[in-house]
């Protein structure tokens, strides 16, 4: 479009040129005319290359239902789930170790539904034997919620 503009522009100049040029005689009005054919034969010729070149593009573009794409939803997903359980993760962790337990590993269920919603199902923790589950339960579950299943493994 830009180099359409550019192209009529400069008809528009040269023409103004001719213009100028034209001598004061019985001629003037057959040359301004002439001048003038040349000015819209010009424009229209753009004009007309300008469509043209949009409908050599139309075949490259592509919006049927079933056109190739790349979904990168699930690697999106994948990564924002590890983003998330690491976060939790960290919270957990931080608070047990305040309170004197060290967990071995924790684990978090995070789901991501169909429409995008996220959500922390259940955690689970690896805990030494003498470590207090009472305690450790209660902790989490203050931090996190009690919509939150809390799972202990030894």
């Amino acid at each position: 479009m830009r180099a359409i503009l550019l192209n009529i522009c400069m008809v528009a100049a040269a023409t103004a040129l001719f213009r100028l040029l034209v001598p004061e005689n019985g001629f003037k009005k057959q040359i301004s005319f002439l001048i003038s054919c040349f000015f819209i034969t010009a424009v229209i010729s753009f004009i007309s290359n300008a469509e043209q070149n949009f409908k050599e593009l139309e075949p490259s573009i592509n919006f049927e239902s079933n056109s190739s794409f790349i979904d990168f939803s699930g690697q999106t997903t994948a990564e924002r789930k590890r983003a998330i359980a690491e976060e939790m993760s960290e919270r957990v962790r931080a608070v047990l170790l305040q309170n004197g337990i060290e967990p071995s590993k924790i684990y978090i269920i995070v789901n991501i539904s169909d429409t995008y919603s996220i959500s922390i199902n259940e955690i689970r923790l690896v805990l030494k034997p003498e470590d207090d589950f009472t305690q450790a339960s209660a902790l989490v579950e203050k931090e996190v919620g009690p919509d939150i299943k809390v799972i202990f493994e030894v």
